[in-house]
């Protein structure tokens, strides 16, 4: 496993996104309203668009084109017209630190 800073904690209030790059891979970075940072693939499956540009809700991300949503947790698809689940990542939150865990 690969471990990524990818942004610090302050950069990324609560039950906000922010797009983050792990060396070559778009994730969106979330801090949810249950106070935990979530990682997820940042391009929809559904089209080619960033999830970070999107809306929160609770532990859902929407994307901004067609409003498909995704599990933040498990990536499974809670909204179509998307029907592929995307990838979640590992993160771990050190002192002022947000690490994600790309696989190798």
């Amino acid at each position: 496993m690969a471990r990524v800073r990818v942004a610090s904690v302050d950069e990324v209030p609560i039950e906000t996104l922010k797009a983050v790059m792990a060396d070559d891979t778009e994730i969106c970075l979330a801090h949810a309203e249950d106070g935990n940072f979530y990682a997820i693939n940042d391009v929809c499956t559904h089209e080619n668009f960033l999830l970070s540009g999107g809306e929160l809700f609770e532990l859902q991300v929407e994307c901004p084109q067609h409003g498909s949503r995704f599990n933040l947790k498990t990536g499974a698809v809670t909204g179509l017209p998307a029907v592929i689940p995307t990838q979640v990542y590992p993160v771990e939150v050190e002192g002022d630190d947000v690490y994600v865990e790309l696989s190798e």
